[in-house]
């Protein structure tokens, strides 16, 4: 056994797991609203292999969502989970739609994110560009006006590095409650529907 290391043994694992492969498709996901064009156009026409590391970190993130969908369930708040919706141009699942005492049903997208990304997000006061244009669309598609943006900290010690008695245990959590700006939606709509066309053209997506 000397010389055997578990993490070496996990990371060879998912190594061997099956790489998600590009596949030809006429749209885009809403998680790819906040993205450079380049890093789209990447990911429809090259073989989209998944770092362990990465691997670890959405496992974690999905984990994290499940316990609060969990948790919001047992206090009669969650309406639905998982919400598929889209069109031609944008497609994918909004994480939640909840239902607040008092306030109504809003969407909520819940994002994990690592210790010094939520340290930079309390500073600055604002959730990211990327959460914030998702739930727009996601709030576009639902035909509703409010959400909920809810950072979740993920405190996992692989994401960063940091000696360990600097290792705060607690889950740190954040939230931002968002209107539908129909500008911003109009022209990010606009914005992607140009680039399907370039795409198109590119061989890169069908029509």
């Amino acid at each position: 056994m000397v010389g055997i290391r578990v993490t070496d043994l996990l990371n060879e694992h998912l190594k061997k797991r099956p790489s998600k492969k590009a596949s030809p498709r006429s749209y885009f996901y809403i998680s790819e609203a906040g993205k450079h064009p380049l890093d789209i156009f990447r990911a429809l026409t090259d073989p989209h292999w998944v770092p362990p590391k990465i691997r670890r970190l959405q496992e974690i993130g999905t984990a994290t969502h499940k316990r609060a969908c969990k948790l919001l369930r047992e206090m009669g708040m969650l309406e639905q989970a998982e919400v598929g919706l889209g069109d031609d141009l944008f497609r994918g699942y909004a994480d939640a739609i909840i239902r607040i005492p008092g306030k109504g049903f809003v969407v909520l997208e819940i994002k994990t994110v690592g210790r010094k990304e939520f340290d930079t997000i309390l500073r600055r006061g604002v959730p990211t560009w990327h959460a914030y244009i998702q739930l727009q669309l996601y709030l576009h598609y639902l035909g509703m006006s409010r959400g909920i943006i809810l950072l979740i900290e993920n405190n996992a010690l692989e994401d960063f590095l940091m000696p360990l008695e600097e290792y705060r245990a607690s889950q740190r959590m954040k939230e931002f409650r968002i209107r539908r700006n129909p500008k911003i939606i109009g022209q990010t709509i606009r914005k992607f529907g140009k680039m399907k066309e370039e795409f198109v053209k590119a061989g890169a997506m069908k029509e």
